[in-house]
């Protein structure tokens, strides 16, 4: 195994336990701690930018839920290259909903919504849509290296 992808594994790894935490917490995570004080200061210098003025806490909320999964869509392309496209987009969003349904069910501090799935897929739908056309654009570059070269 090469030096990228075990580097790949150890990042999808990480990443994983960060979804899984913030995703099976018993208390909301972003309820105290360096969470709420990260978010507390993002809002207090959105105000001090007049086209930020708009940006409240459930905007702010919909941004990072958008943010977290799209990571999630860019190891599934790193990872299943070889699954279509349309199954990579669908794959956040049962993730999404069983993470959801398992706060609903077993978490009754979390507020489990279906914004939040919504957010979430749309994160990993646009990392997987990102990921997908940068694979693209790059085998269209090197095919046409290669065209140029063998001229």
């Amino acid at each position: 195994m090469n030096l990228r992808r075990v580097l790949s594994a150890v990042l999808l790894l990480g990443y994983l336990t960060l979804l899984l935490i913030t995703s099976i917490w018993p208390k909301p995570v972003d309820g105290g701690g360096v969470v709420w004080f990260v978010t507390s200061q993002i809002l207090k210098f959105a105000r001090g930018i007049s086209w930020l003025n708009w940006l409240q806490y459930n905007q702010l909320e919909s941004i990072a839920n958008v943010l977290l999964y799209v990571p999630l869509g860019v190891f599934l392309v790193l990872f299943l290259p070889r699954v279509k496209t349309w199954v990579l987009c669908l794959i956040p969003l049962l993730v999404t909903a069983l993470a959801e349904s398992f706060q609903r069910w077993f978490l009754p501090e979390r507020y489990s919504t279906l914004d939040d799935v919504l957010h979430n897929s749309l994160g990993g739908l646009l990392g997987v849509l990102i990921s997908v056309s940068i694979r693209r654009l790059m085998r269209m570059r090197a095919k046409a290296r290669s065209t140029s070269q063998g001229r």
